[in-house]
């Protein structure tokens, strides 16, 4: 199951593109940060290794294209891992044994490790978003769309048109599919 937005990595790859790496990153931080982490590494050395994956992105995301079973993540999650390694040998650093980082591995396909991606990643997307919209419009998406309240009620406690409801559910759904496509499509 893809999650990554595609029309996101493609516009990653153009350079008339600025704000499509600023949005990546605020994305994907944290995620890769919290990767790194659960291998038992410092903060410091983590924020390193996250620098580092990035840079090699940049280089690489050209390359990238799903196929078969290759999602963007497992293999988001081999460049992070092979970022760890080559840290751990340039610094002979036996905390971290191989053993650990192919332990981890696997972790990309466990249910746990995606609802935990997919949750940062939702949390990431709004904070990015949230920021474009009036607060009462937010609001009233988020307790209609992600609260599930209903319409009729969201209205009534903020004060607003049934209709303003409905219309700040459909723009930024609309928004969220345009640049978000992938991930919202589950």
């Amino acid at each position: 199951m893809q999650t990554t937005s595609l029309t996101l990595l493609m516009r990653l790859c153009r350079p008339d593109e600025p704000d499509a790496w600023d949005r990546f990153v605020r994305l994907y931080s944290t995620g890769i940060y919290s990767w790194v982490r659960q291998l038992g590494l410092r903060h410091d050395v983590a924020a390193d290794i996250v620098q580092d994956v990035f840079v090699a992105l940049v280089q690489k995301l050209p390359e990238f294209r799903h196929q078969g079973g290759r999602s963007f993540r497992g293999w988001l999650w081999a460049i992070t891992r092979n970022k760890c390694r080559e840290w751990a040998r340039r610094r002979e650093f036996v905390s971290v044994p191989a053993a650990s980082l192919d332990e981890f591995e696997g972790k990309v396909d466990e249910p746990f490790w995606e609802d935990e991606f997919r949750r940062h990643l939702v949390g990431q997307i709004a904070s990015v978003i949230e920021a474009d919209y009036p607060p009462e419009v937010w609001r009233a998406f988020w307790e209609h769309v992600v609260e599930g309240k209903p319409a009729s009620r969201v209205a009534g406690e903020l004060g607003i048109n049934l209709w303003a409801v409905y219309t700040a559910k459909a723009r930024i759904v609309a928004r969220l599919h345009e640049e978000f496509a992938d991930l919202v499509a589950d």
